[in-house]
């Protein structure tokens, strides 16, 4: 057993492909696994994949699957890991060469299941855009820490895991957009301790070509995402207990995708999820609108938000004249 197991899904990242797993393969802690998983790449992914793997033959681990998506292909990664910790790293992304040693010695020294870490956005140039910053907490679980829900990103990268968490809790097995959301979700519920280390390790690459502006019908899978993940908290008898902080949840990652049909060019298709997104929070928690959570939001904000009429308006302003900031309405 070794002390982690990297798991790295690939596609089509010849670009910045060799910049991951340069950083990985030159980690401070050495006693590591670097499992990568090419889901069906058709660039040469797989090239930089095989050279990586002939130069450290002992440190990576290489499995080729047909293009099935991220989360089979990091479920695959999963077992076939050995490490008693687990993380994930995006392969457009990067970590710094100290980031796995500072991981685990935390990780051992608070006992804990799971450890949350900052990181750093980056440019397509590899210049620093942002250091983003978690409020510290100190070690908890979510049941006593109930903001943990929506205040921690639910990434897979950004967290060292205990690799047991994920002998009951698997990524989709299907293509399914925020596949995210709906596993770490569960892996936080689960966790027995959950600890956060106060430092910024993790480079996440901002795409220009991306997903930040990115809207197509895949959209309507967050529907579904939370749909699933309320039927979870509802099945194991803890869904009232998180009532406020779930209804959140919905809230924030709903409005999220409304508001980022500003980028959309298909306005049928933004009406429709529209529509079936405001009839989702309505029919689930139709006292959405006075959650304690929402109501500390901007007020000028929530009045957008919650009114169909003036959030049309902001759309189609925002299509004519355009627009800089992702989060001024979020």
């Amino acid at each position: 057993m070794v002390k982690v197991s990297v798991i790295v899904p690939v596609y089509n990242v010849e670009k910045y492909l060799f910049k991951c797993l340069d950083s990985l393969v030159n980690q401070t802690l050495k006693d590591i696994e670097i499992i990568v998983i090419n889901d069906g790449s058709t660039d040469n992914s797989k090239d930089i994949i095989n050279g990586f793997s002939k130069k450290y033959p002992g440190l990576i681990k290489s499995i080729n699957t047909k293009n099935n998506g991220i989360g089979p292909a990091r479920n695959s990664g999963i077992k076939k890991a050995t490490g008693k910790y687990i993380t994930f790293v995006d392969s457009d992304d990067y970590l710094d060469i100290n980031t796995l040693e500072k991981l685990y010695n935390h990780i051992e020294k608070e006992q804990s299941d799971v450890v949350v870490y900052d990181w750093i956005e980056v440019s397509d140039n590899y210049d620093i855009i942002n250091k983003v910053n978690i409020d510290y907490f100190s070690n908890t679980t979510l049941k006593n820490n109930k903001i943990l829900l929506f205040n921690i990103n639910p990434s897979p990268w950004n967290k060292l895991y205990k690799r047991n968490l994920f002998d009951d809790i698997k990524f989709p097995n299907s293509k399914i957009k925020y596949e995210d959301l709906m596993t770490i979700i569960k892996v936080l519920e689960k966790a027995k301790s959950i600890s956060k280390l106060n430092d910024n390790l993790y480079y996440y690459l901002i795409r220009d070509n991306g997903e930040t502006k990115t809207v197509d019908k895949r959209v309507f899978d967050i529907i579904d995402v939370l749909s699933d993940i309320n039927k979870y908290f509802k099945d194991n008898k803890i869904f009232d207990s998180y009532l406020e902080e779930l209804t959140y949840l919905n809230i924030k990652n709903i409005m999220f995708q409304v508001i980022k049909q500003r980028y959309s060019k298909d306005k049928n298709m933004s009406n429709k999820f529209l529509n079936d997104a405001y009839l989702f929070l309505d029919n689930n928690f139709p006292n959405w609108k006075n959650n304690k959570y929402y109501k500390e939001e901007k007020l000028s904000k929530r009045i957008i938000k919650n009114n169909r009429i003036l959030l049309n308006m902001y759309l189609l302003l925002y299509r004519i004249f355009g627009g800089k900031d992702e989060r001024k309405i979020n």
